[in-house]
């Protein structure tokens, strides 16, 4: 077992404080001690999502991911609720693209049962029939809102056109017909293949010392044994080339969705800080940054309109998105595309980038103020290999960042002559 531990102190998280293992068998532990309440939160993840399905069956991954607390080998759904419930507690296991992630808060005296019930549903699940039944009506149902959601139709068509056939982002979150010819045993296989202690990390933050964190994880999961198969390399997403459009027609509605936008970089590209600073002044900050200034408040063109990096594992889009009515979805995109070359061509003024920096500084407190914020933030430095400091320089970063970054930003990671437009309403 490797070690690596440091004295907590009462600060931010850091590498000198977040206590770090790897148990034999693969497992990252991650722990960060907080007594300023008597709760804890065990969070984390295994790398297996939608990235692992084939295109024929999507949703595979989070359906799966759905179906593990519906019943265990000790306990069963109902069983796993009362013994949760009884005690405040919550558990919850769900799927993205690249990871299926869990999550379950208790107070810290309840920290071996949540271990116990975590494991047992991680390692041991039964997928019984009725449950998994139950579960699949709960989707269709779900997906059949989706089909008549003008906001969902368009991020399946932007991410369909946006992505070849064959990258994982090509692809819905499961549709009706796919979640429906899910068999019980494709759910067990699918589990049984990809779940497998090398590929977790596991993090407790709250009112439980480290090392009896690692204690009551070891003894929780320290003999799960499997492996899993190696992961293709995640395809590149090639840039996009004119504007292709795709409308996706809705009865009823009078109201048009739309899209515009490209693949872009990943979380852990150096130029996330200065991409995202640039994109807050862009469709974010205040009432949505300059677009929501041009578009919506001095045009009157759009209910909302906004846009962002998706960030993530891989390389994530940047996206503009709105509401309007149809006869303006045209002249919507004309004002959007002017204001992305206006940052492209001309540096953002100091005041500007001072309100946003002040603003992205003062919000990080504010995300660490409970556990579960705790925890995510260490989670992000492990998973995106930020590195342990990452929180202690975070506002150092922010502050030396300059008018041409942004603007260089701008320029390397938006464009307004390649892109693809979806529409739906």
């Amino acid at each position: 077992m490797t070690k690596r531990l440091s004295t907590p102190a009462r600060s931010l998280p850091h590498s000198g404080n977040i206590a770090r293992w790897t148990l034999p068998n693969g497992i990252q532990v991650l722990a960060y001690e907080n007594f300023a309440s008597p709760a804890i939160v065990i969070s984390g993840y295994l790398e297996v999502g939608s990235r692992d399905e084939a295109p024929q069956g999507t949703g595979l991954a989070s359906f799966a991911a759905d179906c593990l607390t519906r019943g265990s080998a000790r306990f069963s759904y109902a069983e796993l609720y009362e013994r949760t419930e009884s005690i405040g507690a919550s558990l919850s296991v769900g799927s993205g693209t690249h990871t299926s992630g869990f999550f379950a808060k208790s107070l810290a005296e309840d920290a071996p049962l949540m271990l116990d019930l975590l494991s047992d549903t991680l390692r041991h699940p039964r997928f019984p029939a009725e449950e998994v039944e139950k579960e699949r009506a709960e989707w269709i149902s779900d997906l059949r809102e989706r089909e008549n959601s003008t906001r969902a139709q368009v991020g399946r068509a932007f991410h369909a056109m946006a992505y070849p056939e064959g990258h994982p982002y090509h692809y819905p979150n499961g549709t009706i017909e796919t979640v429906q010819a899910l068999s019980r045993e494709q759910l067990v296989a699918h589990h049984q293949q990809f779940y497998a202690p090398h590929d977790m990390t596991i993090c407790v933050v709250g009112a439980i010392k480290a090392a009896d964190a690692l204690a009551q994880v070891t003894r929780a999961f320290g003999d799960w044994a499997n492996t899993r198969p190696a992961r293709a390399p995640l395809p590149d997403a090639p840039p996009i080339t004119g504007q292709p459009r795709r409308h996706v027609p809705l009865r009823n509605k009078s109201q048009t969705t739309l899209q515009w936008g490209f693949p872009s970089l990943p979380r852990s590209h150096p130029d996330w800080i200065p991409a995202v600073i640039m994109n807050s002044i862009l469709g974010q900050f205040g009432m949505y940054g300059r677009l929501g200034e041009s578009v919506r408040k001095e045009e009157g063109l759009v209910y909302y309109i906004g846009s962002g990096f998706s960030g993530g594992l891989g390389p994530g889009a940047w996206s503009c998105s709105a509401g309007t009515q149809p006869q303006s979805v045209d002249r919507v995109i004309e004002i959007s595309r002017a204001e992305v070359k206006r940052i492209q061509d001309k540096r953002v003024k100091a005041v500007e980038l001072d309100d946003v920096k002040r603003y992205f500084t003062g919000s990080l407190p504010l995300q660490m103020e409970t556990n579960e914020g705790l925890a995510g933030r260490i989670l992000d430095m492990h998973r995106y290999a930020l590195g342990f400091d990452y929180l202690l320089t975070y506002a150092e970063r922010i502050g030396t960042i300059t008018a041409g970054q942004v603007q260089a930003a701008a320029q390397r990671w938006l464009s307004t002559e390649n892109f693809v437009l979806a529409t739906s309403g």
